[in-house]
């Protein structure tokens, strides 16, 4: 995959997912380092946030990006970066991007701390079990990062969608790859660079062959 010279790659999860969402490219990018989830201030904005992330990373020249809301976030983390690129995963590069559902739903972005995460865990839990896991490994893979999501983190995320209404100016390029068989963030809405044919909202697990393609491809050229 990508030659040693190329700039380290920073990739964030989305919502209620973990690293795990990035297990195919963490073994073709050995030196893939996956962010974890900071637990939010109580009303803390997104470009807050975004700041005390890429404080815990270093000053040298990187690649940053992400899966759905982790790459909206990673789209703010690029203000306080030596960011060579960014790389949107099944994500959107502005609020306009969102789909009629979301912008629907803001007005009611108060309801979300009534979300009861704790007992859709609970009911969510059934699916994590070793039987399901031979017969829906996918499913089981998914159950298991939403079980294991820290609610706050949650809820703070799903807010700061709900009321995310600008993007940050951007100065470096922004590589998209998106499915076309997205449901969640509909690619209708947006204009990724590469569309992949059946690909659904979690690409890097069900299409890692082209996701790790798209991402090699990066990477080679910011090292010339």
């Amino acid at each position: 995959m990508a030659i040693e010279s190329s700039p380290p790659l920073i990739l964030l999860s989305g919502l209620a997912a973990d690293s795990r969402i990035f297990g195919p490219q963490k073994l073709a990018f050995p030196r893939l380092q996956c962010l974890p989830w900071l637990s939010p201030t109580r009303g803390e904005s997104l470009d807050r946030y975004a700041q005390r992330m890429a404080a815990s990373l270093g000053d040298g020249p990187c690649v940053i990006g992400g899966a759905s809301f982790g790459g909206i976030v990673s789209l703010h983390m690029a203000r306080y970066l030596n960011v060579q690129a960014v790389v949107l995963i099944g994500s959107v590069k502005s609020p306009a991007e969102l789909p009629l559902y979301a912008r629907c739903a803001r007005p009611f972005r108060f309801l979300i701390p009534l979300i009861p995460v704790r007992l859709m865990q609970i009911l969510a839990r059934p699916f994590t079990q070793s039987g399901i896991r031979r017969l829906a490994p996918f499913t089981h893979g998914l159950a298991c990062q939403f079980c294991d999501a820290d609610p706050s983190v949650f809820k703070w995320s799903l807010a700061r969608i709900l009321d995310w209404s600008s993007s940050p100016a951007v100065l470096c390029p922004v590589f998209h790859i998106h499915g076309d068989r997205d449901w969640t963030l509909p690619v209708r809405h947006t204009s990724p660079n590469v569309v992949v044919t059946g690909g659904g909202h979690v690409l890097t697990l069900t299409h890692a062959k082209e996701v790790n393609s798209f991402l090699d491809a990066i990477l080679a050229k910011l090292a010339k």
